[in-house]
């Protein structure tokens, strides 16, 4: 098969993928409209963005470890991150609870409650969110979601992969660009910082943002 035809089929997949996922948001924004989580569903009209990052454990009672901080484009709002791992303390494997709040520096362990989810989604409200392959970092989290309320998060996504791809093509056409997180921040010169902890990494992610909404204005 010839490169135009895989990536013909590439973008096929892709499209279709995107297709989906529209649709189930737009039912569940029909389904939800009038609930108390109708607002979630309602375009975002200011200047602020939510960076997620998220690492799971699989299996019958999953682990689930995520950082959630606020930006607009001139400052990243560290001090009010949101950083947890979402696990059941009773029937969670606890050597996996203790590996996820060792690795990726979250204190705070919280059952994955109906409470905790609403909590976690007036947070993060209906702004965009952003982070590095977010497809992967959403995929536990809406899980969660949907078991608990019904519904994945609904809001606009900002894939920072594929935005760092687009404008590294744009810039340099004949440069295959990096695809590891750390070389897209050695490429756009973005300050190293720890990146083991989930708030690194999406602090890192936020800063890569910025630097490229910088270059791209």
């Amino acid at each position: 098969m010839s490169r135009a035809m895989q990536g013909n089929d590439n973008y096929l997949t892709l499209l279709g993928r995107s297709l989906r996922a529209l649709f189930k948001r737009e039912s569940e924004r029909r389904r939800y409209a009038n609930s108390p989580y109708a607002w979630l569903f309602r375009p975002y009209m200011g200047e602020e963005l939510v960076a997620l990052a998220c690492q799971v454990t699989p299996g019958d009672e999953p682990v689930l470890s995520f950082a959630a901080v606020v930006l607009n484009q001139q400052q990243i709002h560290t001090s009010g991150a949101w950083v947890a791992t979402l696990a059941d303390p009773q029937a969670a494997d606890k050597a996996a609870l203790r590996r996820h709040q060792k690795l990726y520096n979250t204190e705070t362990a919280l059952s994955p409650s109906t409470d905790t989810l609403r909590a976690l989604a007036e947070f993060i409200g209906n702004r965009p969110l952003i982070g590095w392959q977010l497809d992967q970092q959403l995929a536990a989290l809406n899980s969660a979601f949907r078991a608990h309320l019904g519904f994945g998060l609904p809001n606009a996504q900002i894939d920072v992969a594929k935005l760092h791809q687009r404008q590294l093509r744009r810039l340099h056409p004949l440069v295959e660009s990096p695809s590891q997180f750390s070389e897209a921040l050695a490429c756009w010169q973005v300050p190293a910082i720890s990146t083991n902890g989930l708030l690194g990494k999406a602090t890192a992610s936020a800063l890569l943002y910025m630097r490229l909404q910088r270059d791209m204005t």
